[in-house]
């Protein structure tokens, strides 16, 4: 209103809606819809006090009067203070007159908006209207916390449970289906953006903080970065932007995502996180260099921990005294446990500290298909802690085996073993360190002639040799080395007690199995380096004739290590590769290459892309070379992208 003209009466009008939710009583309470008629694009929309206890709803509609079929949406949106709409919609065809069921999670006390719409081209082809009869009933289980936390302990955690509403049945189901691992970052940046474009109004610089973080999967699997700190807060956030991405060693970028993470689906191998952060107070900034991120990732099926309920704390002890179900009445209290999960039941490989996550419900839906119990839609957070691991009794039992030796004998095997570990970790990145190791290497060899795991580290660490000076010189000592190992080992004594079988229950039998194994694996990596090498050699000297005993050196070792492993295998398909090329079978090899490629499940080699292309050369398909190096392009790009 002008309070100047104030006969001109008001400027303008503000229309405010007031809406009266309806209340419900009864036990349980209800709210019945009867005789609501749909048109084609028409909704109704009702608001209800949601009754304080209540945790889910269940539906029921009944439609009838029509001839063809209807398509309805519904939508259920609830406000909740500090935190996001609760919501939730599901669309549901009618082909004919029926009956269907619904469920969902509410919450007590809060206004649900409740909307019901035929959708805008279902019964176009028919003017009959459809009648429909509308049933809602709120459920509820009070329970007296939210989330329950297990802290990696034997102790159960003590629930109380309640029934506001009606008489419930109470039937807990827990469980743990991912896992979450923290992780520090292993480096951060600071970098002040450009002043042309982030420079605040007040004259203050936005500066950007990465982030990086390592991870490594041992197996393909889903996972989805959690920062407990800033996701899911955009508005109400300090921070004014988050991102993130996941590649890999050949910078290869699987996923990216700002303050609503998704998963991704990742195959085998170590990973890169880098977390960019804006922020115009350095200061702040700091407080994050050692920001915990955490990567959850989903449990497969046969993972999966089932929890179980007891009705006294030392169920899980003792192992009696368990909770099944129980019928709640209004207003009384029901006390039980949930128990932990037994350690057989970890995940293998899971760091201590690393956190167990799922879900907790405790009632099953009553108006549904009585022979099928289905659980209630409100499910609540459940989550344990994984305690350390259990002292490794693998190492006293060693101790115990080697007690025959005398003390002068482990002393020796002790000193061996150190000299060996001391070796591997010598570098050779100067002449000076070449020769004292070469010295070293000649004095191990005469103290502890013979000893396979001495000459197969030998072999590692010439592997581990730059070669960019004379590669055919590196590739002899290579194929030396491979010899030693091979000439160190009694193969008709070695094939002859792989083919035993050892006794489950003699740990003798056993040590020396196992002892078998790995001088099998030392052969014949062996032999596959010996083959590489001959290969390279060959490769860079393909002019020079050799004599037909030199030739067959390859075939003969090849020969060799196919009777101790698969050689089309993944790790040792690379040499079968360059057999079928030296032989002249080009068509071969790339079906063997291809095979290896597909059935690795790792992140992909860029030097089996390579060996692809080259095979593809020699065949002469120029076309589908070209393909090939357009995707290495995408396969192995030459530096990440920016944020």
């Amino acid at each position: 209103m002008d309070c100047r003209a104030p006969w001109r009466g008001p400027i303008f009008r503000v229309p405010i809606t007031i809406i009266k939710p309806i209340a419900l009583s009864g036990e349980p309470p209800v709210l019945s819809l009867s005789k609501l008629y749909f048109k084609s694009g028409h909704i109704e929309r009702r608001f209800i006090n949601v009754p304080i206890g209540a945790s889910w709803a269940e539906v029921t509609m009944r439609t009838s009067a029509f001839d063809t079929p209807r398509r309805f949406f519904l939508d259920t949106v609830q406000m909740c203070p500090l935190k996001r709409p609760i919501k939730w919609e599901s669309v549901v065809t009618f082909s004919s007159p029926s009956i269907k069921n619904f469920s969902f999670p509410v919450e007590g006390g809060l206004t649900l908006e409740l909307s019901i719409a035929q959708f805008w081209s279902s019964g176009n082809a028919s003017h009959e209207p459809t009648c429909v009869d509308f049933e809602i009933v709120f459920h509820g289980i009070f329970i007296d916390q939210k989330v329950i936390a297990l802290d990696g302990s034997e102790s159960p955690m003590r629930i109380v449970a309640r029934s506001l509403l009606a008489s419930e049945r109470l039937v807990p189901v827990a469980t743990l289906n991912k896992i979450k691992i923290p992780y520090r970052p292993v480096d951060s940046n600071f970098c002040p953006l450009p002043t042309s474009r982030d420079r605040l109004p007040s004259g203050k610089q936005i500066i950007a903080l990465t982030l990086t973080y390592k991870f490594k999967l041992e197996d393909g699997a889903e996972v989805k970065p959690h920062l407990p700190l800033l996701n899911n807060r955009i508005y109400d956030n300090k921070f004014e932007s988050q991102f993130y991405r996941i590649s890999d060693s050949n910078k290869c970028v699987y996923s990216s995502g700002d303050v609503y993470p998704s998963y991704v689906k990742l195959p085998k191998g170590e990973y890169t996180l880098q977390l960019y952060i804006r922020h115009e107070n350095v200061q702040i900034l700091e407080k994050l260099k050692q920001l915990v991120l955490f990567i959850e990732r989903k449990l497969e099926k046969k993972d999966c921990i089932q929890l179980s309920f007891y009705s006294e704390p030392d169920g899980p002890i003792i192992g009696n005294a368990a909770f099944k179900s129980s019928v709640l009445v209004p207003g009384e209290p029901e006390a039980f446990y949930v128990g932990p999960p037994s350690r057989e039941k970890l995940p293998k490989g899971a760091p201590p500290g690393s956190v167990l996550v799922g879900s907790i419900t405790y009632g099953i839906v009553s108006s549904f298909n009585k022979k099928d119990e289905q659980h209630a839609p409100a499910s609540y957070s459940i989550l344990c802690i994984i305690p350390p691991s259990k002292v490794d009794d693998t190492k006293e039992k060693g101790v115990s085996v080697e007690t025959k030796k005398s003390i002068s004998e482990r002393l020796n095997d002790e000193v061996r073993d150190t000299k060996i570990k001391f070796l591997s970790g010598l570098k050779q990145d100067n002449e000076d360190n070449k020769s004292a190791w070469t010295e070293l290497v000649a004095s191990l060899k005469s103290e502890y002639p013979k000893y396979t795991p001495l000459l197969a580290k030998i072999l590692e660490c010439v592997l581990q040799e730059s070669t960019s000076d004379d590669k055919i010189s590196h590739h002899k000592e290579v194929i030396v080395a491979a010899d030693e190992v091979v000439d160190s080992i009694d193969k008709e004594q070695l094939a002859k007690l792989l083919s035993l079988k050892p006794d489950p229950e003699d740990e003798e039998s056993q040590k020396t199995k196992r002892k078998m194994e790995e001088t099998r694996d030392q052969l014949a990596d062996a032999l596959y380096q010996k083959g590489l090498a001959l290969a390279e050699i060959e490769s860079l000297k393909p002019d020079e004739s050799t004599e037909a005993s030199a030739k067959d050196v390859f075939e003969e070792n090849y020969k060799e290590l196919i009777k101790w492993v698969d050689a089309k295998s993944t790790k040792y398909g690379t040499l079968t590769v360059l057999r079928e090329r030296r032989c002249g079978r080009c068509g071969t090899a790339l079906k063997v290459l291809n095979d290896m490629i597909q059935e690795d499940s790792e992140q992909p080699k860029k030097k089996l892309y390579d060996l692809k292309i080259q095979l593809i050369e020699e065949i002469g398909w120029a076309h589908v070379s070209a393909y090939e190096k357009q995707w290495m392009h995408v396969r192995f790009p030459p530096s990440l992208p920016p944020f």
